[in-house]
């Protein structure tokens, strides 16, 4: 397995982020703290159980966004439906129709 070097662009982020936001992550598991210092500073995309950095270096996801991804990142089934739902617009003043249905298939799933 090769070794992975050049944080780069990490390293920069890390500088510019700390100076926006304490710790460089609001939440506790993305923050420095938790990582060593030759590590991804920020993700810049994902596809299945990999994510690259802002360096372009690649790795294997092993927490899967903090285990929200199970189906692994942009999931091309979910990513084509959440488009088609985005079509029909977003933010509305009243409930969509698609609220109540995901209410009822919650409660359906839930004892």
């Amino acid at each position: 397995m090769e070794q992975i070097s050049n944080f780069t662009a990490s390293n920069k982020f890390r500088s510019r982020i700390h100076d926006l936001i304490p710790g460089g992550a609001h939440t506790y598991s993305k923050g420095d703290d938790q990582f060593p210092q030759l590590s991804p500073a920020a993700i810049a995309y994902g596809k299945g159980a990999h994510v690259w950095d802002i360096d372009n270096n690649k790795f294997l996801d092993c927490s899967m966004g903090l285990t929200s991804v199970s189906l692994g990142h942009a999931y091309q089934a979910v990513i084509e439906r959440i488009k088609s739902e985005l079509d029909k617009g977003v933010n509305f003043q009243r409930p969509a129709f698609i609220e109540m249905e995901m209410a009822e298939k919650f409660l359906s799933l839930v004892p």
